[in-house]
């Protein structure tokens, strides 16, 4: 097993719970080529402090699976893991949710590791190729666990880019069932969506705004509302469940504008949505939101959840330049309730809020806030770099 060693100031922050080391961390010389999956740190007084998943094709280079004591990682292991996380989300079931992130991550032990369920359909998303190695052995637990129908594997792009042309696996296989459709059923606090688990963005679905929802279904009664950055219509499915009075959707990914349509024709089988109740506009959010407001268009609730703004720390200032702007344009076309979310792990939350108010002041208009919101329950952050998803309500007016 490959050993590693890190500094002081480092093997003590993973003493506390931080559950990375880069490849610039490394302070000793690591054989090119070595095949290992694993590696082990061991402390400045040469006692175990963790042992993880190697990956010498990343950057993010260790990912601590085992902290204190060492431990053999075989189904055991990996099982009470799986048995704690299901823990968590048991109220989830109760609540008629057959949709939901079942693994979370470096959160529920399974650094670089994303298990995503879709009633019978699980989606395992991989960060690091050094799972791989485990891939059998869990996707039979998930098996054994969740009696599923279809396992679908999901790549994060710097693993798919590391593969090499002959290699065993790819972003979309089907690990197990029989893989006819892409799409798959599933349910969210009582209401009906589809999702291309095998094409679409992430797993095919944004479990993690599920509590965000519900709160808009709760508002929406009466109101015109405009959903900016829509994907797959969640938001607006919610808001016409919840008795709004139009929906207004912008996107510019015409698969996303499709694939609202489906959760709308699923949701609603037998009603007609003329132009006045439901209308799609695809292009540029900016851009759109312009036109609304040369058009003196305004809506009651605008819901603003765009994409991530901020893939690294390089590109964090003009993030939050970006979320101002959006929140003004924002604001510009609201005559009541401003929704702004975030999931830019690189942008922190106060600094995020600040964003989204200095943009609401920039349109000239006053506002009040409601609420903020953070992670669900499926989607634990047990560390700070962890905390991605950040949202807030505001009342805005003139």
């Amino acid at each position: 097993m490959i050993k590693i060693e890190i500094s002081k100031t480092l093997q003590s922050k993973i003493r506390k719970g931080y559950p990375w080391v880069f490849r610039y961390q490394v302070q000793n010389r690591i054989p090119e080529g070595k095949p290992e999956n694993l590696a082990v740190i061991y402390d400045h007084n040469n006692r175990f402090l963790a042992l993880g998943l190697w990956d010498p094709d990343s950057d993010l280079c260790f990912r601590v699976l085992n902290l204190g004591k060492p431990r053999e990682i075989n189904t055991g292991f990996f099982m009470e893991r799986l048995q704690s996380a299901k823990i968590i989300r048991a109220e989830l079931e109760r609540q008629g949710t057959t949709g939901y992130r079942v693994i979370n991550g470096e959160n529920d032990g399974f650094p670089g590791l994303v298990l995503d369920r879709y009633e019978e359909t699980l989606v395992l998303k991989l960060y690091t190729s050094s799972w791989f190695a485990f891939l059998d052995e869990l996707c039979e637990l998930f098996q054994q666990e969740f009696k599923s129908q279809q396992v679908v594997l999901r790549l994060a792009r710097n693993v798919s880019k590391s593969l090499e042309a002959n290699s065993t696996y790819r972003d979309g296989q089907v690990l197990y069932g029989d893989g006819n459709s892409s799409w798959v059923q599933f349910r969210e606090n009582g209401l009906n969506f589809l999702a291309d688990v095998v094409e679409g963005q992430k797993t095919g679905f944004f479990l993690d705004q599920r509590d965000n929802r519900l709160k808009i279904q709760k508002m929406a009664k009466d109101q015109s509302v405009l959903n900016v950055f829509s994907y797959s219509g969640g938001f607006s499915i919610y808001a016409l469940a919840g008795g709004c009075r139009s929906v207004v959707e912008v996107d510019s990914n015409p698969f996303a504008l499709e694939a609202s349509l489906r959760n709308l024709k699923l949701n609603f089988p037998e009603k007609s949505f003329p132009a006045q109740k439901f209308t799609q506009k695809g292009g540029d959010a900016f851009q759109i939101l312009a036109e609304l407001k040369s058009e003196k268009r305004f809506f009651d609730l605008v819901i603003l959840d765009p994409p991530a703004f901020a893939k690294n720390k390089k590109h964090k200032a003009q993030a939050l330049e970006a979320y101002t702007r959006l929140a003004k344009a924002g604001a510009e076309v609201t005559s009541g309730m401003l929704f702004a979310a975030s999931c830019s792990r690189h942008v922190q939350a106060n600094e995020f809020y600040d964003a989204v108010c200095r943009g609401i002041s920039f349109a000239g208009k006053k506002y009040k806030e409601i609420a903020r919101t953070g992670h669900a329950l499926d989607h634990p952050a047990t560390f700070a770099e962890a905390s991605y998803l950040k949202s807030v309500y505001l009342r805005v007016g003139p």
